[in-house]
């Protein structure tokens, strides 16, 4: 298995390459257009600036083979408690248990950091596997947003799933720190 780190600036070619793949090949993100290192370092420093976490998978040898990522599901203040995953395997290293190992890293490093709830949004047709994935760690499917996105030649659906963080809405949270951040 390996090891599952948070990720460093080093990370960000490999991470960057991951991501890229993803957006060329897959509906998994409803980006059409592959992001350079410049903006992915730009992006990958506002989350982690923001107080949010970020793991990668590194094989024996030292290749990332997968990378996670919290964001900010919403601008706005009032959502400051809730934190989206952004979750990518690399092709080759996927169905091996790597992108379980980083969600629960997330999972339990994101419970640390005072957030309450965790947001996922998946794209269908074509995330059958995300969603039994998620519901295997915990999330409830939440609402739809329908035909709402395009991308190679086909509408797209975001579902939505969450699940709750810590004691998530049983109590109060404490003040958080300024969690502003992209979503990119």
């Amino acid at each position: 298995m390996p090891l599952i780190r948070p990720a460093e600036t080093r990370d960000l070619t490999a991470i960057t390459e991951i991501y890229a793949d993803a957006v060329v090949n897959s509906k998994a993100t409803w980006d059409e257009v592959a992001p350079d290192l410049q903006s992915m370092t730009a992006v990958y420093a506002a989350r982690t600036a923001a107080g949010f976490p970020y793991f990668v998978a590194e094989a024996t040898e030292g290749r990332i083979i997968g990378y996670v990522g919290g964001s900010a599901f919403h601008p706005q203040t009032g959502w400051r408690y809730a934190i989206e995953d952004s979750i990518y395997v690399a092709k080759g290293a996927q169905r091996q248990g790597i992108g379980r190992s980083l969600l629960e890293a997330l999972i339990e490093e994101a419970t640390a950091r005072g957030f309450r709830q965790m947001i996922a949004g998946i794209s269908m047709p074509g995330g059958e596997r995300s969603v039994a994935f998620h519901e295997a760690l915990g999330f409830r499917m939440v609402g739809e947003f329908k035909d709402a996105g395009w991308k190679q030649g086909e509408w797209l659906t975001a579902v939505y799933m969450q699940r709750a963080l810590g004691e998530g809405a049983a109590s109060a949270p404490l003040p958080p720190p300024d969690r502003a951040a992209p979503k990119n």
